[in-house]
């Protein structure tokens, strides 16, 4: 599923554990002795969790039934089936698993319904969508997009074969710059499937040009910073049957349209409410298939329990207000192609470590609580070594576990990855914090924060977990004032990576800027004195499927889950765990 953990076997670090200074000054005890002497860390492992395969029952999708209602359809790469991968006359699902594979549901119910494209282990894939067929030959093709920005076109022509998508082309860079993007089908009337993409700035409309290569012409600026609104943007095809692709969008007053117009420079009409705050129950809307083969665009939505419904489309800009019950158990899907929240990627489970140095891994659930404890390693002593748990630092998805070894103060990637280069930085000795939020200056790659007594630092990632750039002081001393600083993601709903600090005032919030001389805007108080009755705050991610990062927190009676709201705060408390989890010293 995920990064190994090696063994420590740089001397620098069994050093730290050993305590033997006198040896690592002379050289005289070599990489492999330190991992094999007695009282070093053991090997420690990221248990390679196998998801739990999600229930689903469709009745209409049998043979008989599919495209058993009759509809005004018309013909265009709108209204076509634009994830149809086998060819039945209903669209399928695409979605990342949280062990990272990519799969392909025919959510037929059959035991042989999932099909792994693209392995766990390389897909690199934050956000993906099913726009349909953009190279023109006749069968619909899979957009993924990495953590970095590289915008990947995979090819249907190998459909449902097993790692089928597995190979990509390249057709852009830089796509970082934007939250959010979705695929509406035909905006333009041009008969191919077009692009739209948000920012802080706005949204912007990419027209679909036929080209497998360069798949989208240049963009155009079609909304102001009001589309920032919408927790949810969902590319819907055409739910009108007018020929044009049609978007959905939420926001906290409910659900609405925005029908296609036809022209690029003003691609929608205005927005018409389909849906009221009901909507707001759900962490994820997917549209932009006809998932019951009747011929119409549906919307299916799922909710915080892992519980996935259907709304059967009408054909005419309307669905059924009766909504089905299609399946359970859907908490373990991390990201739908077609989903309409921002996509959360770089952590999503924690690490635990007992003071008698035996680490734990928990994989989150995808509906606000972690799953059974997985023994990761033993022999991480704390008065020698601190593990500090990270968001990813490669497109790999994957969190990261840094070392901080008290002896020498360096801090070092344990993954496999960086099994012959496990230096990260040179750190200092006097750090008393380390925080990997994930990218603070914009350039998709995860980074670090390392705080002592006179300052806050930045470290800027290059992708490649296994060095990081020199560091920047951003800071000074009064960040001292907190005893906690933590954050894993965006809390505020714009794609930019947060944190949340604690002092004995209260909770403040420090909102992303993405610019790296000054990452963080002006502390926002979120939280009063409440807040300290805890004894440790945890960043653990996304844990129930919202795209929003969320905030755990110990006390001496138990463990509970803050979710975040997308907006820089948190909803009410759920206790998630009782007392024994003040058995561990440390909480990634």
């Amino acid at each position: 599923m995920s990064n190994t953990i090696r063994r420590k076997g740089r001397r620098t670090v069994a050093c730290a554990v050993l305590g033997c200074a006198g040896l690592l000054a002379t050289g005289a005890l070599s990489g492999t002795a330190a991992a094999d002497a007695p009282g070093a860390p053991g090997p420690v492992k990221r248990p390679a969790v196998t998801a739990k395969t999600s229930q689903v029952s469709l009745p209409a999708r049998s043979s008989k039934k599919l495209r058993g209602k009759t509809a005004k359809i018309a013909t265009s790469a709108a209204t076509t089936h634009p994830s149809d991968f086998d060819g039945d006359g209903a669209d399928d699902l695409v979605y990342r698993y949280s062990n990272g594979d990519i799969v392909i549901d025919l959510l037929n119910g059959a035991s042989n319904r999932l099909t792994t494209v693209i392995e766990g282990d390389t897909s690199q894939v934050k956000d993906l969508l099913t726009p349909g067929d953009l190279n023109g030959d006749g069968k619909p093709d899979l957009l993924t997009l990495t953590a970095s920005g590289s915008l990947r076109l995979h090819s249907g022509a190998n459909g449902l074969q097993t790692d089928g998508f597995q190979s990509y082309t390249t057709v852009g860079t830089g796509w970082q710059q934007y939250n959010k993007l979705f695929a509406p089908g035909d905006l333009n009337g041009d008969g191919k499937p077009d692009l739209l993409a948000r920012s802080s700035a706005g949204l912007f409309f990419y027209p679909g040009t036929g080209s497998g290569s360069a798949p989208f012409g240049a963009r155009v600026q079609v909304g102001g910073a009001g589309w920032n609104q919408f927790n949810q943007l969902v590319g819907v095809g055409d739910f009108n049957s007018d020929g044009i692709g049609d978007i959905v969008v939420r926001n906290s007053s409910g659900l609405w349209l925005y029908t296609g117009s036809g022209k690029a420079a003003t691609p929608f009409a205005a927005k018409t409410q389909i849906g009221g705050t009901g909507w707001n129950q759900y962490n994820q809307i997917l549209g932009g298939g006809d998932y019951d083969g009747n011929g119409t665009q549906d919307l299916l939505a799922r909710g915080y329990d892992g519980t996935l419904y259907l709304y059967d489309g009408n054909g005419n800009g309307t669905f059924d207000p009766t909504r089905m019950k299609v399946g359970t158990g859907w908490g373990w899907e991390r990201q739908f192609a077609g989903a309409g929240a921002n996509p959360f990627f770089g952590k999503d489970g924690i690490y635990a470590n007992t003071s008698n140095g035996t680490l734990y891994y928990y994989d989150a659930t995808g509906t606000g609580n972690l799953d059974t404890k997985y023994e990761a390693g033993t022999g991480f002593d704390r008065s020698a070594i601190r593990l500090y748990e990270v968001s990813s630092l490669t497109d790999s998805g994957f969190s990261d576990l840094i070392g901080k070894g008290l002896y020498d103060g360096h801090l070092y990637n344990l993954a496999n990855y960086a099994i012959d280069d496990d230096m990260l930085a040179a750190g200092s000795t006097s750090y008393n914090l380390v925080v990997g939020p994930g990218d603070l200056n914009g350039d998709g790659k995860g980074d670090l924060l390392a705080r002592n007594s006179s300052a806050l630092y930045y470290y800027g990632g290059n992708g490649n977990g296994l060095s990081m750039k020199g560091r920047v002081q951003i800071g000074g001393s009064g960040w001292n004032q907190y005893n906690q600083i933590v954050g894993t993601g965006d809390l505020t709903g714009d794609g930019k990576a947060d944190i949340v600090a604690r002092s004995s005032a209260g909770l403040f919030l420090y909102a992303g800027t993405g610019n790296a001389s000054s990452p963080f805007g002006a502390k926002k108080k979120i939280g009063g004195t409440g807040w300290s009755q805890y004894n440790k705050l945890i960043a653990p991610g996304d844990m129930n499927g919202d795209g929003v990062a969320d905030l755990l927190a110990r006390s001496s009676k138990g463990l509970y889950f803050y979710a975040g709201t997308g907006t820089g705060t948190f909803k009410a408390r759920v206790q998630i765990g009782g007392a024994g989890w003040s058995q561990y010293a440390d909480l990634g």
